[in-house]
């Protein structure tokens, strides 16, 4: 009797074994994934690597002249786009021209918003023109195109910054997951959800969700400025090229307003809360985990550091500044009784301080983790930020470009941050006030640890929606049923301006009607008598 029972719950439990594997890989597919170089590629990657644990096969479109993004790897695939060889850079060319075009560009001397608003869509019609080229390359390639329609992909994983991934999903006829939440020339919010401009800041606007009158015009007039000049200068071009490789009328904006799934980088415990839709996911923090021990001279460092420590960096490219600049900025790290972990690779100015070490890499959520941890330098990236809120440090914010002065604001205006303008202008005296204005007072330490408190209290962490998400799309075939319909109606009928004009025009006629009714029973009840003309 013991013999059969063990028999049979040895069998009990290889059957269970069985269903187990069967489910693991009941679902499984494959993915085409599309992403954007740099700090996005970070980002997605640790997505692909989670469904890959659960059984997915991926296989990554990488241009020829990436910089960062894996070309060969033996976790995923990887399908290169042959560019010329005028157009390819060694990473170090890349970060050189990069750190010139920023330190020549980035801050312009009109610091009005509409000077940086025409600016910013100067850049964005220049990298439209280094993205048709990739585009171009891609669909000019018909064996490899060839070679993507018979792959049987299941869905399309793509960072909505690239248009690559949207052309794709429709060429490849094949469900749509984004990744991230810019589009080539803004938040992908105001493309897919109701955005009122009363209190729904557009990109460097540098407003907050609560706006004076002023502002609020400010606001609408940026808004109108982006629209008019983006719908021009940028999908103007990329509906051409539409037309020309996909032979089809439909906008690539309506492309973006179908996709099935939204993966929104964004948490509103640090957002302005605003209208949303069905298919956004919102998965802010998502790289974010429990630090890991450091290396051993590192965590020695950081142990011993009773003062403290500030963590200082600008991001993945920037690495070096000006050397006039890092004197500058060297000085007041040196005036700081806390100990200052700095990543930089430049010319070491002879203003450092023996409290600063320099590294040309950082762990940084790691650093930002340890309890020595005091404030954290930043120049307000997406990944920073919310590494910050994670681990509950108070940034000071030296913001470069893009959404970065933004970023920095939105945790100002919830008192965990302090924000310094303009990372030329930047001084000694400027770096020593704000880094003991967000340590010596408690209550940016306070706020930040309240949002970090809000931000962990979830009750899917934003890794296992990503997946789940993810994988629904490629369950079901795509995830039309929560699209909203609005998104397909004429512009006149979503701001209901033919119901408004029906309902004035209506109720005009019914007043000149009622007006001249009361005149006529006027007229009949009380006539007017005429006089006679006396003679003269």
């Amino acid at each position: 009797l013991p013999m059969i029972c063990l028999s049979v719950y040895f069998l009990c439990g290889v059957c269970a074994l069985i269903c187990a594997m069967c489910m693991s890989t009941a679902h499984t597919g494959k993915i085409l994934v599309v992403p954007v170089d740099g700090s996005h590629w970070i980002n997605i990657k640790i997505l692909m690597m989670e469904l890959i644990q659960q059984g997915h096969e991926l296989t990554v479109l990488a241009p020829s002249n990436t910089i960062y993004i894996d070309q060969t790897s033996e976790d995923f695939h990887v399908e290169i786009i042959q560019m010329a060889e005028a157009n390819v850079l060694t990473k170090e060319q890349f970060e050189e021209y990069i750190l010139n075009w920023l330190f020549s560009n980035a801050f312009p001397k009109d610091p009005s918003i509409f000077s940086m608003a025409w600016y910013f869509i100067n850049i964005v019609e220049s990298a439209t023109t280094t993205s048709t080229a990739v585009l171009s390359a891609l669909f000019e390639n018909k064996e490899l195109m060839e070679s993507l329609r018979k792959s049987s992909f299941d869905v399309v994983l793509a960072d909505p910054y690239n248009v690559g991934g949207v052309l794709l999903s429709n060429y490849l006829k094949l469900p749509l997951v984004f990744f991230g939440r810019w589009m080539p020339s803004e938040d992908i919010h105001f493309a897919i959800a109701p955005s009122p401009l009363s209190y729904v800041p557009v990109i460097n606007s540098r407003l907050t969700d609560k706006m004076t009158f002023p502002e609020r015009m400010s606001n609408v007039l940026l808004y109108i400025m982006y629209l008019a000049a983006t719908r021009l200068y940028v999908y103007s071009i990329y509906d051409e090229f539409s037309k020309r490789y996909l032979d089809t009328d439909v906008s690539v904006f309506e492309m973006y307003q179908r996709a099935d799934i939204y993966l929104m980088k964004v948490d509103y415990v640090f957002e302005f809360p605003r209208p949303t839709v069905p298919n956004a996911v919102y998965i802010g923090g998502f790289q974010c985990r429990t630090s890991k021990p450091l290396p051993q001279e590192l965590q020695e460092f950081m142990d011993n550091s009773k003062e403290g420590v500030v963590v200082f960096s600008l991001g993945t490219i920037v690495k070096t500044l000006p050397l006039h600049l890092a004197r500058e900025i060297a000085a007041g790290l040196a005036q700081l009784p806390e100990r200052v972990i700095w990543r930089y690779t430049g010319e070491m100015p002879n203003t450092l301080g023996n409290n600063t070490k320099t590294m040309s890499w950082l762990p940084q959520n790691d650093l930002l983790g340890h309890p020595n941890t005091k404030a954290f330098l930043s120049h307000g990236g997406e990944n920073g930020v919310y590494e910050a809120i994670y681990n509950a440090v108070p940034i000071v914010g030296i913001p470069l470009f893009g959404d970065q002065y933004e970023n920095i604001l939105r945790l100002k205006t919830k008192g965990a941050a302090v924000l310094l303008d303009n990372l030329m202008d930047v001084t000694s005296r400027d770096i020593v006030q704000a880094v003991r204005l967000v340590i010596d007072d408690p209550s940016y330490r306070k706020s930040m640890k309240h949002l970090s408190e809000l931000h962990r209290d979830s009750l899917v962490s934003p890794r296992d929606a990503a997946v789940f998400w993810t994988e629904f799309v490629m369950r079901h075939g795509g995830a039309g049923h929560l699209r909203v319909t609005g998104n397909d109606l004429p512009w006149y009928q979503y701001y209901l301006l033919d119901v408004i004009s029906t309902l004035v025009l209506s109720i005009l006629f019914c007043l000149y009607v009622s007006w001249r009714a009361l005149r006529a029973v006027v007229r009949t009840c009380c006539p007017t008598k005429k006089m006679k003309k006396k003679p003269e």
